[in-house]
This record gives C-alpha cells, sequence and structure tokens, in this order.
C-alpha cells in the first residue's frame, strides 16, 4: 500500500480554496477513516496511521488543516468549540469525507473519523453528523459543540498531567447531547503514545506536563480497541 498526495475540492461560494491532503485506499474498502493531524501538523506519523489503516483494508485520507497558516485553523476551530456553530475547518473535514465518499465508493455512514492532540479536541468539535468518532488525548469542546455527534471512543495517557479527569469530564458533557462514551485509559503513557513521531524539542519542552511521546506497549493495546471500536460502528 502506498500514500499519495491528493487535492481536496474548495467552496467557491463560500471563498474556501482547494486543499491538500494524503490518501491510501485499500482495494474494495468497505470503510473510509478521516485522519486529523496533531499540533505539529503534517508528519510522517500521521503518513503512517493513514497507512495502517488502509492496511486493514480502509480507504483512509488525512487532510492538511494548516495548509493556510496554523491561525485561521484555530480561529475558526474555537469558535465552533465554544458556540457549536459551523467553521471553514470543520467544512473542511467534510469535504475531505466526501472526497474519499466518492473516490472509494463509499456512503458516509461507512467513513469515521480519527484525531491526535489538536486533532482528538477538532473530532470532538466536528463530529456532528459523523459515524464514529475516535478522540485521542483529547481537550474538549463545551457540550453544545458536541451535539449530534456520533459514538465515541477516546484514549488518554495518564502520565500525561493534563489528562487527569477527562474521562469523568468528557462523560459528563457528553452525557449532555446523548452519548456515553468508551474511554481508554493508560498509566504508563504521556501525550502523543499512540503514534511514532519523533519531535525531540517539543517532548524536552513540554516533558514535566505532558510526558510527550511513543509508548509502544499501550498504544499495542489501544490500537486494536479503536479499530474494533470502528468495526462495530461503520
Amino acid at each position: 500500500m502506498s500514500l499519495r498526495e491528493v487535492t481536496i475540492p474548495g467552496d467557491d461560494a463560500r471563498g474556501e480554496p482547494v486543499s491538500p491532503a494524503v490518501a491510501a485506499i485499500a482495494p474494495g474498502a468497505q470503510r473510509g477513516m478521516v485522519v486529523i493531524h496533531e499540533m505539529f501538523g503534517r508528519q510522517p506519523e500521521i503518513d503512517r496511521v493513514v497507512l495502517r489503516f488502509a492496511a486493514a483494508g480502509y480507504a483512509a485520507v488525512a487532510p492538511d488543516l494548516f495548509y493556510q497558516g496554523i491561525a485561521p485553523c484555530i480561529r475558526g476551530l474555537m469558535h465552533s468549540a465554544k458556540r457549536g456553530e459551523d467553521s471553514a475547518p470543520l467544512r473542511q473535514a467534510r469535504r475531505a469525507r466526501s472526497w474519499l465518499c466518492e473516490e472509494a465508493k463509499l456512503p458516509p455512514e461507512r467513513v469515521g473519523l480519527i484525531g491526535f492532540c489538536f486533532g482528538g479536541f477538532f473530532v470532538l468539535t466536528a463530529g456532528r453528523g459523523w459515524a464514529a468518532v475516535s478522540a485521542n488525548y483529547a481537550e474538549l469542546p463545551e457540550a453544545e459543540a458536541m451535539r449530534g455527534i456520533g459514538p465515541v471512543i477516546a484514549c488518554y495517557g495518564l502520565r500525561d498531567r493534563t489528562s487527569a479527569g477527562k474521562r469523568e469530564k468528557l462523560t459528563r458533557r457528553l452525557a449532555q447531547v446523548g452519548v456515553t462514551p468508551e474511554v481508554l485509559e493508560y498509566a504508563e503513557a504521556g501525550h502523543s503514545f499512540l503514534t511514532d513521531g519523533d519531535h525531540p524539542i517539543a517532548r524536552t519542552l513540554t516533558w514535566p506536563l505532558f510526558k510527550l511521546g511513543y509508548h509502544p506497549a499501550s498504544a499495542e493495546d489501544a490500537w486494536p480497541k479503536i479499530f474494533e471500536f470502528f468495526e462495530r460502528h461503520l
């Protein structure tokens, strides 16, 4: 399976241009996945997540949400997270889904959404109308922003101090919109434990708080559970 660079259509009526993405599509794929990157943007470890899904028989695409810079994306996302309203980054993710559905001949209800770090927060905010969502080490939007979200699985590494209380807080907020999440917690893992990226400067600067880094044992336990979740819901 190989990656290919693709272009996601824009929205001329809104003045939203075409955007870049990377995709890998398994022959005869019956399920699809839109992969949302971390705050580092598109990185090799996110490409490897796309390939992981393709190797499991999925059609997968990872849009570059920072293609116009980080600031416009963050502004739009924070607007949606506070008010539960639509914004350009959310529409970009939906256009990536539409592209994937057309490319792989899949209905939208067979396409899930997965994100990591920034992307975890993103998918909780963007999840309205998606068939299933996997949010990993995610900060949490307001409950109203998650209204209409599909089934949710979330992963947290408890060595990441920002993960304290997230299971309970996420469960309470999603209860307000009628969703009971599946939450996986790993005592030996920190932030970004599911992906095998190498970011030594970020790791050093954030170490006391995030304990950032890949944790193979926890990842090897979590990934099959994430795939099983999507197999049930897509």
